[in-house]
Formats: structure tokens, C-alpha cells, sequence
């Protein structure tokens, strides 16, 4: 990695030379196929005569209707705010890469990587056709990464900005101000030149549209933010048809997607489908209500305890699987403020107080009358991540529950009498987060730790301003983890200038692992650094541990939503499988 950054400047442009050579060998192949698959994706009725097997019970005319919990807003991906509407951003757009659901392996998709050295890589540009007939080109990759960054130049990096409620991006982490080089070589090929090695780099910044979508400069620059957010157009499975507010997005099976109806991967392509439309139901019961009348035909992202009526129902299929965007349930404390909000020493910093949090949450409790019994204390983040420890390691710093030990623990601490403070979570955001929320506050105020809820909308939560005020304010806030393999994924999602985590960075210890892990390029050695990170950021109770849930997944009897693969998950970002049967 040295070597590499010593060469530097003078074997860049080498570099993107040979990469643009080396993948231009392979272009004519290449171009085929792509000819190819347009001519499978010229019309409907072609699609189904190429596949007429595997679809000869399936309606590709169907109107699906699906669910989700909350509107964030608006439908500009990067947007502050409205990046968390991701139905509209799934549907609308695809990412640079996907991951293959049987084994998380890396699939092209918008752009075919190489690894050219350890800190350069050159990606081909898949010259797929966005909705309104434009072609995607690296002028659009890298576009999107300076947007991402809050340094286009179009806007001033959202200084000005059309929009009315202003603009900055909730994608900051991800954009390429971050590298140390982003350059255009020509329209079908990317150069990206890291400032040091990143052996998560790939996986964690392009394997999702719903995290960083590919959008199209011209459309961006010529239509302005403010009609980004009403209006998006990109390459994904569905055009945009409308969105009303806190009631439904509608969008439209694009016939044109680069990977047509039979591609072989469950990764974005022609959906299986016509018409999609995403009713807004915060509420369970008006979803359960919905399905059960024939109004709804999916519903992702419900808990264990909400469908144990319909497990032996034959109307209705159950699929039970880690729980997406909210995989993982923790509450981590302020361990930057030395002070807490009425202006006394800040106790999180003290291990003995982090300690008797943890043994005050009474786990089993939760798992057994809310989850059904599926679910597990987690760690940082979900357990099928890349290096997550064995079993035999985890139950070494697994929390039992023992209150009495835990008030103990407070008045050896000099909190005999408890301490008050305030918990922020977001509001529905993730199955049962306002009952946990309350198991947490009576369990926690049972040791004196006396907590004031305070909820937010999700738009709020997880906006920039938000994630990156929490180091000056004290409290405890949620976590959540997705069901990214990579452990970067989750330090990108709330990070401070020094490392993972941006409210509880965790000791010298755990931020030197995490920094170690990262650049080490030995897939074998980075997963034992990994392991060893979690185990020392369990032991030292960084994180108050809640749950790893299971959530269900239900659809109506004649649907059938393939996961595709072990690693498979069905959530917003995954819609464009939904078949209905005939």
C-alpha cells in the first residue's frame, strides 16, 4: 500500500490507461451480450416467449400492492430528510454494484470493477438506458459521488440550491471528497484512486440504490433539486408515476432495464410485474387489515407476534428472516459529552455504569413475548457480517440478566440513587421500536437509570444535521444495523472525524481494530481483526445491547416473492421479484 501511494501521481494515469486497455479486450463480448439482452427486453411479449417456461404461471401484467411504514418526505435520494424513502429510491434507480442473495458475492451491475492495485480501481460503465432514453455513462457515476459528497458544482454543494427547504446530503460519507482521486477516463470508464487501502470499499459504498444511487447529471442539473425530490428518473426497475405524501408511491415496470425479465441473478432487472404501488400504513393493523381484505397483496418488515394467527392460514404465506434495515436493535450513549444534560459528569463514561445497563435489560423477556423466541442478544451489528465472531465467542461477552447485581454495580459507581437522562429514537422505523422503547425505559429506570422518551420522526432521525449534532448532545440513542456483510457499512452510517460510531466511538482499542480491519487486504487475517473488534467493543459495554430480532414477511397466497438465495432479504428494495400467480 506504500509502494502504491508512493508511486502515486506518476502511475495514475498509467494505471487508467492499462485498466482501459485491459477492459476494452473484453468489450466486444461484452457488447453482445448487452445487444442481446435489449433485444430480450425490446417488449413484453418477446420477454415472455424467450421465458415462457419459468413464467408460464405467472401474470407479468399484475398490479402489485405492497406496504411501508413511514414517508420521509421527499424522493431525492441524497437528500437529507428524504433519503429514507426506500421504496422510491429502490425502484427508481440501481447501484453500481449489486450482491449475489446465494453467497454476497459481488455482482456487476452499472459498473464492472477491477482491482487494479490496492488503492486504484478502474470500473467499466455498463451503458444501460435511463427512463427518459439517455445512456448512463461515467460522467453520471462520478456526478453522483460528488453529489453524494455535498461538492457538486452544480448547486454550490447545496448552497444554492433550488429547493425551498435547502439541500444537504445524507450520503456525505460515501462521496468521492473522501478519495483521493475520481476521474473520467472516458465515457465508459471510472478510475477511483483510494487514499489507502479499503478491503470493504466496494461493498459498502455501491451495493445498493436505496444507500447511493446512480442518477443522471443532465437530468439532475437541468431539472434542480426541488424536482429530484418530486419526480426522480434513473435507470432502475420502475419508472416514477407519483407520490402522495404519507399515502402511497406508484411508480411503473420499466420494459427497458439493462437486465431483462429472465436474468438469471435476484438482483434488479425487469420486475415480474406491471404496476407497483407502496400504500404508506404505519400502523399494523391497518396493514394486517389491508391483506386480509384483498386490498394488499405484500407486507414486509411486520413482527413475529403480528403473524402467528396466519401461520396455519392457507390464504397467506409467512417468511421469517433477518430484519433488513433495522436487523439489529441497540442503544448507544454519548461517550463524547463529559457532561450529561443537567450539566453533571456525563456516567456512560464510567464501564460500571455501562455494565449494570446492560444486565438491567432483561433480553429473554423481550425475545420470548415479543419475538416468539426469535431473536438473540446482538452485537454491533447483524451476525451474518463478514468476521462476525464464532458462537462459542459470542456467548463469552453475552449480558445475562441480573438487576440486583446491576444496582450494585451503580452504587459502587457513586449512582446508588440513579441518574436521569433522555433516550431518542425515531418513529416508525423498524418493527416494535416504540415497545422496546418502553421495555428499555422500565427496565433501565428498575437500577435508576430514569429515561424521558423522546421520538422523532425518521426523516428527522437520520438526517445529516442530526447524526452529526449527536456528539454535543447527551443521552442515549437508537441504533439500528443493516444486513450489510461489510462492518463499514455501518461505521459510514454515523461516523465522527475519527472513527465508527459517532455518538459512542468506543475505546483507543476498538477504533485501532476497526482501523487495522480496513486496510487489511488478507481476506482470512481482516476477518480474525473483525471478530476481535466486536468482542472487545461487547466487553467493554460500549452500546447498552437490545435485540437481533427475526421479522415476517407476509403475502397473500398467490404471491410468490423469491428470496433468491440464502442471503436473500425481502424488503422495499426487492419488489421488482413479486410475482402473482395465475
Amino acid at each position: 500500500a506504500e509502494a502504491a501511494r508512493e508511486a502515486g501521481a506518476a502511475e495514475a494515469g498509467a494505471a487508467a490507461e492499462a485498466a482501459a486497455a485491459a477492459a476494452a479486450a473484453a468489450e466486444d463480448a461484452a457488447e453482445a451480450a448487452r445487444e442481446a439482452a435489449a433485444a430480450a427486453a425490446a417488449g413484453e411479449e418477446d420477454m415472455v416467449d424467450e421465458a415462457a417456461g419459468p413464467f408460464a404461471g405467472v401474470d407479468l401484467d399484475a398490479s402489485i400492492v405492497s406496504t411501508v411504514t413511514r414517508d420521509g418526505g421527499g424522493t431525492d435520494q441524497a437528500r437529507s430528510g428524504s433519503h429514507a424513502n426506500y421504496i422510491s429510491h429502490a425502484s427508481v434507480y440501481d447501484s453500481g454494484i449489486e450482491l449475489d442473495p446465494a453467497d454476497n458475492s459481488v455482482v456487476a451491475h452499472l459498473m464492472t470493477p477491477e482491482q487494479v492495485d490496492a488503492v486504484t480501481i478502474s470500473s467499466r460503465i455498463t451503458p444501460a438506458p435511463f427512463h427518459d432514453g439517455s445512456i448512463f455513462s461515467a460522467h453520471d457515476a462520478a456526478f453522483t459521488y460528488r453529489r453524494a459528497g455535498n461538492v457538486a458544482e452544480y448547486h454550490n454543494g447545496g448552497e444554492t440550491t433550488d429547493h425551498p427547504g435547502g439541500w444537504t446530503s445524507a450520503r456525505a460519507t460515501y462521496g468521492s471528497q473522501n478519495w483521493a482521486r475520481s476521474e473520467v477516463v472516458d465515457d465508459r470508464t471510472w478510475l477511483i484512486v483510494l487514499n489507502e487501502p479499503d478491503a470493504g470499499f466496494l461493498t459498502v459504498n455501491f451495493p445498493n440504490a436505496a444507500t447511493v444511487a446512480m442518477v443522471s447529471q443532465a437530468y439532475t442539473e437541468r431539472v434542480g433539486d426541488a424536482e429530484m425530490d418530486k419526480a426522480p428518473m434513473g435507470t432502475g426497475p420502475y419508472r416514477f408515476v407519483s407520490h402522495t405524501d404519507d399515502t402511497d408511491f406508484v411508480f411503473e415496470r420499466f420494459d427497458d432495464h439493462f437486465n431483462p425479465i429472465d436474468h438469471p441473478i435476484r438482483v434488479h432487472r425487469v420486475p415480474h410485474h406491471k404496476h407497483l404501488t407502496a400504500l404508506v400504513r404505519p400502523e399494523v393493523l391497518s396493514r394486517l387489515a389491508g391483506i386480509e381484505a384483498g386490498e394488499i397483496d405484500t407486507v414486509p418488515g411486520l413482527g413475529i407476534n403480528d403473524v402467528k394467527a396466519y401461520l396455519d392460514d392457507d390464504s397467506f404465506k409467512v417468511v421469517f428472516q433477518a430484519a433488513g434495515a433495522a436487523s439489529v436493535h441497540n442503544i448507544y450513549p454519548n461517550l463524547n459529552n463529559p457532561v450529561m444534560e443537567d450539566g453533571s459528569p456525563n456516567p456512560f463514561l464510567d464501564h460500571r455504569v455501562r455494565l449494570a445497563a446492560n444486565l438491567a435489560i432483561n433480553r429473554q423477556a423481550v425475545i420470548d413475548g415479543l419475538l416468539a423466541g426469535q431473536g438473540n442478544q446482538p452485537l454491533f451489528t447483524f451476525s451474518g457480517a463478514v468476521g462476525y465472531p464464532s458462537a462459542e465467542q459470542v456467548q463469552e461477552v453475552t449480558f445475562g440478566y441480573d438487576p440486583e447485581r446491576a444496582r450494585e454495580l451503580m452504587a459502587e459507581a457513586g449512582y446508588p440513587d440513579g441518574f436521569d437522562t433522555t433516550l431518542h429514537l425515531p418513529e416508525g422505523f423498524g418493527q416494535n421500536v416504540d415497545e422496546y422503547a418502553l421495555i428499555a425505559q422500565q427496565d433501565l429506570g428498575a437500577i435508576g437509570i430514569r429515561l424521558t422518551l423522546r421520538a422523532v420522526t425518521s426523516g428527522e432521525y437520520f438526517t445529516d444535521a442530526e447524526v452529526r449534532a449527536r456528539p454535543g448532545k447527551p443521552g442515549l440513542w437508537w441504533f439500528f444495523a443493516n444486513t450489510n456483510p461489510d462492518i463499514g457499512s455501518m461505521s459510514a452510517c454515523c461516523v465522527d472525524p475519527t472513527g465508527p460510531y459517532a455518538v459512542a466511538p468506543g475505546s483507543t482499542a476498538v477504533l485501532d481494530l476497526f482501523a487495522r480491519q480496513k486496510v487489511e487486504l488478507d481476506p482470512e487475517r481482516r476477518k480474525e481483526l473483525i471478530a476481535e473488534m466486536f468482542l472487545t467493543h461487547a466487553r467493554e459495554a460500549t452500546f447498552i445491547f437490545f435485540v437481533e430480532p427475526k421479522e415476517a414477511v407476509m403475502t397473500r397466497a398467490d404471491i410468490n416473492w423469491p428470496k433468491g438465495g440464502a442471503n436473500g432479504t425481502l424488503w422495499e428494495g426487492s419488489h421488482y421479484a413479486t410475482q402473482k400467480l395465475v
